[in-house]
């Protein structure tokens, strides 16, 4: 039994922390809910899920494992235990997207010893980073650091510093991120969760802003709202080039891959994932995920090829994750729900 002075006490703080969980386009699809002192669950909430995207919610149940994996460095912090249980049924069943579904149990025990962890402040300082990089390869006492706790996990981390590389890849991620903003169904999905001025960020407090992109709010605005006039020949290109801006003095790209074939594989590739983000935080670095290869089967097939990687073996060994890391300026915080919404108490 844990000796609280009031129930809610450690569930709160490590909400603080959990409120903090990146998400694809900070949909923040994940609430946790108390339901005593040792226990509390993690519930999906489908309306702030990708459906059309990610239709088998795996980068939702991705996101799951972040947010698991956060509330369990929180929990260590603290001087506790925390046992997570997931169930692993299908997200968006019978085309319900309003329903909220439980998909991890959580209780807190008291270990026998300390657990040592990631100091669970990292998840504070954590930012994703979209500026100009300072053009430095990120050092391999660092990259070592993230290969040992990707291994743990039993997944790969892997890089290239090497010019050429860094350059199809960048290029590879502007194809597939226009490509994908030409399709109409994701391009109105995505709408719903762009946030185009302050009024916006601090009403709603979640979903990729303007001000994160780096990008002009106005502009932001009419290229997703009056985009047949963006996909013009020389308008285009224009576009593509001012974002191009932002992919400047890149040094080092990485991916992640390991498993990744079922519902329980996502989930722990997202708790190796925050991992590997806390620690390079931890080392003063920044990471910006390119999920737009990702997403895109054939970019990402095209990026195995031209990277030599080895094949996936059904999901066994699949690339999951590519990015860039490197140091910038400090870039800004994106708005996160208050933990008064995150934190949901009773049944």
């Amino acid at each position: 039994m844990l000796d609280l002075i009031h129930p809610m006490t450690h569930w709160q703080a490590i909400g603080r922390y959990a409120r903090w969980a990146p998400s694809p386009h900070n949909t923040q699809p994940f609430r946790l809910r108390v339901v005593d002192r040792e226990r509390a669950e993690i519930v999906f909430l489908p309306r702030r899920g990708l459906w059309i995207g990610d239709p088998l919610g795996r980068f939702t149940w991705l996101t799951a494992g972040i947010f698991a994996e956060i509330c369990s460095i929180a929990a260590h912090g603290r001087g506790l235990e925390l046992e997570t249980s997931f169930e692993h049924v299908p997200m968006y069943r019978n085309g319900d997207f309003e329903t909220p579904q439980t998909v991890a149990r959580l209780h807190l025990t008291t270990p026998t010893a300390p657990v040592v962890d990631l100091d669970a402040d990292l998840v504070l300082k954590r930012r994703t980073s979209r500026l100009p990089y300072d053009g430095s390869s990120c050092p391999q006492e660092i990259l070592r650091d993230l290969e040992d706790e990707a291994a743990r996990h039993g997944h790969k981390f892997e890089t290239r510093s090497d010019g050429a590389a860094i350059g199809w890849v960048v290029e590879l991620n502007k194809q597939a991120l226009f490509n994908d903003l030409d399709d109409d169904a994701l391009r109105t999905e995505l709408v719903k969760w762009l946030r185009f001025d302050a009024r916006e960020e601090d009403l709603l407090k979640d979903g990729l802003s303007a001000r994160c992109l780096t990008f002009n709010g106005t502009l932001l605005r009419s290229f997703f709202l009056q985009h047949r006039f963006w996909t013009l020949p020389g308008v285009r290109d224009l576009v593509r080039a001012v974002y191009g801006q932002t992919m400047k003095g890149i040094g080092t790209i990485g991916w992640l891959r390991g498993p990744y074939a079922d519902s329980e594989d996502w989930v722990i590739a997202g708790r190796t994932m925050i991992r590997l983000w806390l620690t390079l935080t931890r080392h003063g670095y920044y990471w910006h995920p390119y999920g737009s290869v990702i997403t895109s089967e054939n970019a990402r097939l095209n990026m195995i090829d031209y990277l030599g990687l080895p094949g996936e073996a059904n999901g066994e060994d699949s690339v999951w994750l590519l990015l860039r890391l490197g140091r910038s300026s400090e870039p800004p915080q994106s708005r996160r729900a208050p933990i008064e919404d995150v934190l949901l108490c009773g049944s």
